[in-house]
């Protein structure tokens, strides 16, 4: 399988938001995504953030957003958003788009990848085999309103 990491481009902003829409509204998220609210945030992220598409053997499987300026810019890379579709996980895909993106973002001088994961989420089980592990001294606080 031919494995491509691109940087998003224009045409491609409604087939990924399709993506978001479908894989952040299934368990554990179960996200109340519409295609509206999933196009304006990934319009968002290709306007302040380094937004890419996942592509095997030319075709779109996924994406990734990474904010290069979320805390202490140009040293902390924060992946804010990341998913394959269903059909190509489990395939070695998100490893390799994983480790594209330490080596993308080590050249480019930054320190640390950090990024926030459900816990019973697929995604949790691949980071944990990359040896991404919890942060030691950061957690994620909420309040519910």
């Amino acid at each position: 399988m031919n494995l491509r990491l691109d940087k998003l481009i224009d045409e491609e902003l409604d087939e990924i938001a399709g993506i978001y829409m479908t894989e952040f509204s299934k368990p554990p998220y179960n996200e109340s995504w519409t295609i509206e609210k999933a196009v304006r945030k990934m319009n968002f992220y290709y306007e302040f953030n380094d937004l890419f598409t996942v592509k095997a053997d030319n075709k779109t499987v996924g994406f990734i957003c990474v904010d290069p300026e979320f805390m202490c810019p140009g040293e902390v890379a924060f992946v804010e958003e990341f998913a394959i579709t269903e059909e190509f996980q489990k395939q070695g895909i998100g490893t390799w788009v994983i480790n594209e993106i330490f080596k993308m973002y080590k050249e480019r001088g930054f320190k640390r990848v950090m990024g926030i994961s459900d816990v019973e989420s697929r995604a949790f089980g691949l980071y944990k085999k990359l040896g991404i592990l919890p942060s030691k001294k950061d957690i994620l606080i909420e309040k519910e309103l």
